[in-house]
């Protein structure tokens, strides 16, 4: 294997600095709206191509002055050679995932962005590297060969977002809607006598205002679930030779490569639309990458194939607590789902008398709240800890959706914790802080639980 010797970053890479400094160009611009005339705005104009040229001047010196090379021995080093000399390695030992990307703008530019994540560093602290396509497959093929063998096209992906997608627009038409017909309607309606200025202007304005306030949430909500459909176009998975790989995307192609001695974790997450379409996403943490992209998303039935991915991945027990062993669970864990249900049930009620048209709108979030009142409910009867067929597993309940957790790596710290009332109540919050910095916590489960976990990782049972 021989080095490539010291090479420069593609020209894309002083874009990363101009964009942190965008804001810098609206302040001569701040002059105008004191001053509005022509001859201010050609002056701000003028101030602001002096400051783009000086700042593009900036990023050719920081493009000409830094460089990388991959050494013999697979070892990438990244050089700084400004005022004064710095290097930082990185071996491919010390790598759990490797991504590339490739947005339209970097395709057309002939770019790729490749972000590297170490094991043990936190998140903040992973590598991004902009370089040329070709640069950037040979380095991920030198740090992280991706296998050619065991192909595994997802077909759930699709369903998914497809669902979502269709019932975000259907209910994004329907408040659409409802805002204009509140919009027409709230300058006759005739607020009551005794009313002061400020309530009669709110009776008449107050529904349209939130009408086009949950139109503009969903329709935000419908293009991230656009851009996450884009993501599942001629999407693949694939696991050989040690690493775990996968490729796809419309718009934004994405690469990503993981090595399997250095997953820390898999979950997967049971919201309320993935049990409706029996489609089941799932996500992985390996060192400091931890995306809110899924990895593959299989359907009711396909375990088979999530095994061949995922050799060691094991599901919680399908364990459910009886009401005599709920009984002595903290009661925080539905505090917050039943503090805004509480808090939208009683905006329904003064709204039914003074303002009766904002009811059917603000109906709406007081249904999402019941909704996640009732799915924290179903986490005090399911959370929980168990060591299972080698692996420990945990279930816990976040927001809306119950999340499946299967830990891999032994390196991971547990620390459980007691309040005075679990100690009466023999319960304890179980933590784990993985590698990366993350940590993520079981909640009032029983001393015996916890105990039992802990026990497992001391003796070391990992396979």
């Amino acid at each position: 294997m021989t080095g490539t010797g010291p090479r420069r970053y593609h020209p894309f890479f002083s874009l990363r600095f101009l964009r942190h400094t965008l804001l810098l160009y609206l302040v001569p611009l701040v002059q105008v709206f004191f001053a509005r005339e022509w001859e201010v705005l050609r002056t701000a104009l003028a101030q602001d191509l002096v400051l783009f040229c000086l700042l593009a001047l900036v990023g050719y010196v920081m493009l000409r002055a830094s460089s990388w090379e991959l050494d013999q021995d697979g070892v990438l080093r990244l050089h700084w050679n400004l005022i004064f000399s710095f290097e930082r390695t990185i071996q491919a030992s010390q790598l759990a995932a490797i991504q590339i990307e490739r947005p339209v703008i970097y395709r057309l530019g002939g770019a790729s962005r490749v972000t590297l994540y170490p094991t043990l560093l936190p998140k903040n602290q992973a590598v991004t590297l902009c370089l040329t396509r070709k640069d950037a497959q040979m380095l991920a093929d030198r740090l992280m060969p991706a296998p050619a063998e065991e192909y595994y096209h997802p077909a759930g992906g699709e369903r998914l977002a497809l669902a979502l997608l269709g019932a975000n627009s259907l209910s994004t038409l329907f408040l659409v809607w409802v805002a204009l017909r509140q919009g027409d309607n709230a300058a006759e309606e005739i607020a009551l006598e005794q009313l002061d200025h400020a309530v009669t202007w709110a009776a008449h304005w107050l529904p349209a205002g939130l009408a086009w306030a949950l139109t503009l949430w969903t329709v935000l909500f419908g293009l991230s679930l656009l851009r996450s459909f884009s993501h599942t176009v001629r999407y693949a998975v694939w696991r050989g030779s040690g690493v775990l790989a996968s490729r796809g995307g419309l718009l934004l192609r994405v690469e990503r490569r993981f090595r399997m001695d250095q997953l820390t974790c898999a979950e997967v997450r049971l919201s309320p639309v993935a049990r409706l379409l029996r489609c089941y996403p799932v996500y992985l943490t390996a060192g400091c990458y931890n995306a809110d992209d899924p990895l593959f998303v299989y359907r009711a039935g396909q375990e088979e194939l999530v095994r061949r991915l995922l050799p060691s991945f094991r599901l919680p027990p399908n364990r459910r607590a009886s009401l005599s062993q709920v009984r002595g669970r903290s009661l925080a864990l539905i505090a917050p789902a039943g503090g805004c249900l509480g808090f939208c049930v009683l905006l329904l009620l003064v709204a039914s008398w003074a303002l009766p048209a904002a009811v059917p709108l603000l109906a709406l979030p007081a249904a999402g709240c019941g909704l996640w009142f009732l799915f924290q409910v179903e986490g005090m009867f399911r959370e929980g800890a168990w060591p299972t067929d080698g692996r420990l597993t945990f279930l816990r309940q976040r927001r809306m959706s119950l999340r499946c957790v299967c830990i891999f790596s032994p390196v991971v710290c547990l620390r459980i914790s007691q309040t005075p009332w679990a100690v009466v109540r023999g319960r304890a919050n179980l933590t784990f802080a993985y590698p990366g910095r993350f940590h993520e916590r079981v909640r009032s489960i029983p001393l015996a639980d916890a105990r039992a976990c802990a026990a497992f990782f001391e003796r070391k049972d990992f396979s």
